[in-house]
């Protein structure tokens, strides 16, 4: 089984389902004639696309080609040509034997070693093994297809943490607990067109990241697992071209006629020598978390907390706000249409997978413009989004709060913030209120006309955020036992907090209610 010559990949085509190579899915992505790739799950499809990103780049760049609409034959011979000596056996599933490299997985020198895991299913390969919120059945039984394991195999050596002794994570990411995010700003959706866009502007990428000082060696390692590797011995960025494609783990194939089952062997260093940099060492997808940069001026690599990807990180990555953001998050001058900002992260803590998580946002055409190319209007809606945020804040803790623990504590004289019962109640409550209002937030900002007034807009985000948390006050009280003798003075208590609370930190509010009520 060769990725270069057997048709491993199944796709869907506008003719129908497929099996194709990955040269040939080359030739066909650059044509736009794919619509799915059979098999791959949600978690695995960023991390595939990026990998197939740098490897049609490094292809390119090393022919002097800057066009990645090319045949089956030209990607053939560009990926025989990356793995020099190694020839067709850096692209095999299963290597004869473990002195040959083979596809993502080193060689092993030395003496034969006993392998510390087995993983009989691709589900038992991949890193999302522990995590909290996928839907994927771990362990699924029956035979799995060959790019299944492909699949498990780019997502587990390119995305991976650190995951205890003998399990280091990849440079691309700011500590082994941290978590590598995939972010990209896109025009089309689509597996083809996603990308040659990609691919275009990660050519342009290269060029300003072998001017930085990373020591890329342009004419360096691309495919990292070419080196055999005993566990020890660790790469340099100067070994490497900016294209490389990581490894992190010591991982062995095995079958006959088919993947059986695949070994793990722990290793004692990471395989690339790069933790000083927190991250940074210049992949286009991760964004540098400028906010996160330490007094010594040490930058890093954003790094999503346990509950994922929010509003306000979002909302930080639309308009660049205390983030550096590369080609890959920004429109080429040629483009027109929608826009699309799409993040996805899988967060990881110390030895646990917390769970997936992606956000999309669509951006109107008629708001490209002023987004991406009018700086004074960009500032203008960027400030907006700030003040919204901030009065979302207020909402939440200075309005809703009051009201949620006086209905959760029985409409006490004072009420105890610090009560855990009420503290477990709240948090549910705070999240559902975020559910509800993040689903608003980026429609609401990008309705807004070109020339807006400030408080106009804020005063309709402030009504928009009354909705949502009146549905969760209601939702709290018809959760609360109703003890008839008490219920009218703890809703009556919880209502006054509720509506005192919103007119003392939004008195505009109280206007609105009075001129409604004269109206009426």
């Amino acid at each position: 089984m060769n990725l270069l010559t057997d048709p491993l990949f199944r796709v869907e085509t506008k003719q129908g389902k497929e099996c194709v190579s990955l040269p040939a899915l080359f030739a066909r992505l650059g044509k736009n004639e794919i619509d799915h790739l059979v098999g791959i799950q949600r978690h695995q499809y960023d991390a595939f696309h990026v990998f197939l990103c740098y490897l049609a780049g490094a292809v390119l760049v090393r022919t002097g080609n800057k066009e990645p609409v090319q045949n089956e034959d030209f990607w053939r011979e560009g990926l025989l040509a990356l793995a020099g000596s190694a020839d067709y056996a850096a692209w095999q599933l299963i290597a004869d034997n473990d002195s040959q490299p083979a596809f993502m997985q080193p060689a092993l020198p030395g003496n034969k070693r006993k392998p510390t895991s087995i993983m009989e299913t691709p589900d038992h390969l991949d890193l999302l093994l522990t995590a909290k919120n996928h839907d994927v059945k771990e362990a699924r039984a029956g035979a799995a297809a060959a790019d299944s394991w492909i699949y498990a195999l780019v997502s587990l050596q390119t995305m991976s943490g650190f995951y205890g002794r003998g399990n280091y994570g990849i440079a691309r990411m700011n500590s082994g607990y941290g978590n590598r995010a995939i972010v990209e700003l896109m025009r089309d959706r689509s597996p083809g067109q996603r990308w040659l866009d990609a691919v275009d502007r990660l050519l342009i990428h290269r060029e300003q990241v072998l001017q930085e000082p990373f020591g890329f060696d342009p004419q360096g390692l691309v495919l990292t697992w070419l080196q055999a590797w005993d566990g020890s011995s660790s790469l340099t960025l100067a070994e490497l071209d900016p294209f490389y494609i990581e490894i992190c783990r010591l991982i062995r194939l095995r079958g006959t006629n088919r993947i059986e089952w695949a070994e793990f062997y722990p290793s004692t260093n990471p395989r690339i020598a790069a933790k000083e940099l927190n991250g940074v060492v210049g992949d286009p997808w991760l964004p540098v978390d400028l906010k996160a940069t330490t007094g010594k001026g040490n930058l890093k690599a954003l790094t999503f907390p346990p509950v994922g990807i929010t509003a306000e990180h979002m909302r930080r990555l639309l308009f660049e706000d205390e983030v550096q953001l590369s080609v890959l998050q920004k429109p080429k001058g040629s483009w027109s249409g929608d826009y699309w900002l799409s993040a996805s992260v899988l967060v990881r803590g110390q030895g646990v997978t917390e769970g997936f998580h992606s956000w999309e946002i669509r951006i109107p055409e008629h708001k490209t413009v002023g987004i991406f190319a009018r700086p004074a209007q960009r500032e203008n809606l960027a400030k907006l989004s700030r003040d919204a945020i901030a009065y979302t804040g207020i909402m939440q803790n200075r309005v809703l709060k009051p009201a949620v623990f006086a209905y959760v504590l029985g409409a006490p004289t004072k009420l105890d913030f610090d009560d855990p019962y009420g503290n477990s109640a709240w948090t549910r409550a705070a999240h559902r209120f975020e559910l509800l209002w993040s689903e608003d937030y980026f429609p609401w900002l990008l309705s807004v006309p070109e020339s807006f007034e400030a408080e106009a807009e804020l005063k309709s985000w402030v009504e928009i955020l009354l909705k949502h948390a009146l549905t969760v006050l209601r939702e709290v009280e018809a959760g609360m036992a109703n003890h008839s003798s008490r219920h009218y003075r703890i809703r009556t208590e919880a209502t006054n907090r509720f509506w005192g609370g919103l007119y003392r930190n939004f008195p505009f509010m109280r206007r609105e209610q009075d001129a409604n009520s004269t109206q009426a």
